[in-house]
């Protein structure tokens, strides 16, 4: 909802002008009642416009007495009087409510389950949510029965790449079909606003998107599209930069050296926009947290920072880094590196100490640092064969088939690959290890997939976590807050999003089956409202078709990257 303009109001009103103010949701649209599509300007209130067009609320100032009050705009001719009658007696019959009636609430807030409800929406909100027997239907509502389901909230996935690639736009159908109502894309667009222009006009259903900057990296960095930052100076560029253009947060990356990265962080906390992602390898978590980065994306640096042999391992670190990475170094040089590196990393397992856990968690505590384990990403750098009998693969296109099929290690000679997936499943269960402390100890956690990596599949995959998070030993509501309680207060959005309460946007998933029994019932999706529009099973099936239909046409841009 967007302010399209706002009314001159004096600076005090008199009680002779003005009894009260009134705030009423309309629900109605402009060319219906032969308004001017932009909008109406008055002497007293205020027009609210959503993205379609339609006016979502006004704001009004009720006058004591009648006169007409001139329409500040010529060629609209509605009175104060006008416009309010409509407040009170338009539009009702524009727009169907919906109503989900004898469901079972699960409304995330942390309180029980709250079986025979009635959630009733009115265009994109919830109006109420109340026991079935106690609460009155709209005339002409469209009633879905839910008897023996159970209603969550939308899911959000915090962890995606590709929600802003128009390379992949059969992957905000998957979201919505899977229940995914929002995403945190962690490698934005260049320009943000260009970005969310373009995307205005698209027809299909798609997730909210919690939008980051470009990867922000070092010199020589991970992914050519990454913005590289050599120094203090251009690291406060690129803050003012990403800022000016739209990004709601600043992604930084691993290769970011220690003046670079502290240089973004100071100058993002003075502007206020948020910098979350890699810890990079030259800081530790605590520095980061200390810092202010709002959240830590894959555990990365968290395991080191568990170990009490943290500053020996980290100088270890560096000196077998440089020898990999020297311009010099012989085959036989760079291997030796590199199993010595495989060998320190299994000793950041090994060395794993609950005491120093302990204190950096409290640390995460303090100053309010939020994780993101992103556990399918890390099973998946298991990479145990891909399982070509997985019905989800038919919808993702070949250039992303083919990475995955590639995997993870296909460039390590057979000997390396076998220790790294050996390393990778002690890290994996370490990671479970330290996730289960982190709950215990009340660190907020969110529920992130890391697509499109290999394993983790858009919308499929946000339930993939839900069961590792479950695994590692978060109760299922816990989990299930992980992906909407959470993921709204984590963007500050906890009035609007994340919760089915009243007032709160209609984002909502039906399931046939309790998740909080077995979180695995998450999956058994009947239907899906996305901002108030109901997504019964055979739309979301459509839904499905079209993202493989999508996914089958060649990405030259791709093959051409």
């Amino acid at each position: 909802m967007s302010v399209i303009a706002i009314f001159r109001q004096p600076a005090i009103v008199s009680e002779s002008k003005a009894s009260h103010e009134l705030t009423i949701r309309l629900r109605f649209r402009l060319g219906l009642n032969r308004m001017d599509r932009d909008w109406v300007v008055l002497e007293w209130g205020a027009i609210y416009l959503d993205c379609h067009g339609e006016i979502e609320m006004a704001r009004i100032l009720v006058p004591r007495i009648a006169p007409e009050q001139p329409v500040r705009r010529g060629h609209s001719h509605f009175s104060l009087s006008l416009i309010f009658l409509l407040a009170l007696f338009s539009v009702r019959g524009w727009s169907q409510s919906l109503v989900i009636k004898d469901v079972t609430v699960i409304d995330a807030t942390g309180r029980a389950a709250e079986p025979h409800s009635t959630v009733v929406i009115d265009g994109d909100h919830i109006v109420a949510v109340s026991r079935s027997k106690k609460t009155h239907l709209p005339q002409n509502a469209v009633i879905v029965d839910g008897t023996g389901k159970f209603l969550i909230p939308g899911l959000w996935d915090m962890h995606v790449h590709g929600a802003s690639d128009t390379r992949a736009p059969w992957s905000h159908l998957l979201f919505v079909a899977n229940g995914v109502v929002g995403v945190r894309d962690m490698s934005g667009p260049p320009d943000a606003h260009a970005w969310r222009a373009t995307q205005a006009s698209n027809p299909d259903p798609s997730p909210t998107i919690y939008l980051g900057s470009p990867i922000v990296d070092g010199p020589n960095p991970a992914w050519t599209d990454s913005i590289v930052v050599a120094d203090e100076a251009q690291g406060r560029e690129v803050v003012d930069q990403q800022q000016q253009r739209g990004a709601d947060f600043i992604k930084v990356y691993s290769g970011l050296s220690r003046n670079a990265y502290f240089a973004i962080a100071d100058e993002a906390n003075k502007r206020g926009i948020p910098f979350e992602g890699h810890v990079p390898d030259a800081v530790t978590a605590a520095e980061a947290s200390g810092a202010g980065q709002r959240s830590i994306e894959h555990l990365t640096q968290v395991a080191e920072g568990c170990s009490k042999e943290e500053k020996t391992i980290a100088a270890e670190r560096q000196r077998l880094e440089a020898s990999f990475r020297a311009p010099d170094a012989t085959m036989p040089q760079k291997i030796a590196a590199g199993q010595n590196i495989i060998r320190l990393n299994f000793h950041v397992v090994e060395s794993f100490d609950e005491a120093t856990a302990q204190s950096l968690l409290a640390q995460f505590m303090k100053n309010g640092t939020w994780q993101t384990p992103t556990l399918t990403l890390l099973q998946g750098q298991i990479d145990d064969p891909l399982n070509t009998n997985d019905p989800r693969l038919q919808y993702l296109s070949k250039e992303v088939r083919a990475k995955w099929d590639a995997g993870y290690y296909s460039h390590f000679p057979p000997p390396a690959r076998a220790a790294m997936v050996q390393l990778a499943k002690a890290e994996f269960d370490e990671s479970k290890k330290i996730v289960a402390l982190m709950y215990r100890m009340g660190i907020p956690i969110l529920a992130g997939t890391d697509t499109m990596n290999p394993h983790c599949l858009p919308g499929f995959g946000i339930h993939d976590e839900l069961a590792f998070l479950v695994d590692a030993g978060l109760p299922p509501l816990a989990a299930l807050q992980a992906a909407t309680r959470n993921a709204a207060q984590f963007m500050g959005q906890r009035a609007r999003r994340g919760t089915i309460e009243a007032g709160k946007t209609a984002d909502l998933v039906l399931l046939d089956k309790d998740p909080l029994a077995d979180i695995h019932n998450t999956r058994s999706i009947q239907a899906v409202v996305l901002n108030g529009k109901l997504f019964p099973r055979a739309a979301l099936d459509a839904m499905l078709t079209k993202a493989q239909t999508l996914a089958g046409i060649p990405d030259t841009a791709a093959s051409e990257k």
